[in-house]
């Protein structure tokens, strides 16, 4: 009877312990892009691009963006803009440093009705 008294107090601790650790186990990515409204607001626009300044961190980056988007290559990450379906941003890092920016255009959308 005593047995079990001690194995229920070892489970409740074991469950407590589990929900502790897989709270502080989030990802911080994930957790940037659920506190957005809609989707899309992962994506960046011209206002968050102009705020990118060399040296800083592919997570201040996605902070800012509001979102993680593709890699293109090691180290070079795309960013669809938000609103205009013809442009992205390409953003390049450097051991985790942004070292340059670019806006392109996109092939294949058409602008006129």
């Amino acid at each position: 009877m005593r047995n079990n008294f001690y194995i229920k107090r070892l489970n409740i601790c074991l469950l407590i312990g589990t929900l502790v650790i897989l709270t502080g186990c989030g990802d911080p990515i994930l957790e940037i892009e659920e506190s957005n409204t809609y989707h899309w607001q992962k994506n960046m626009n011209e206002a968050e691009f102009e705020k990118l300044k060399k040296g800083m961190s592919y997570m201040e980056v996605v902070e800012i963006a509001g979102g993680a988007e593709e890699m293109v290559k090691k180290d070079q990450y795309r960013w669809n803009d938000e609103i205009l379906m013809t442009q992205a941003y390409i953003i390049k890092f450097k051991d985790d440093k942004l070292i340059d920016k670019e806006v392109i255009e996109l092939k294949g959308y058409s602008t006129t009705k």
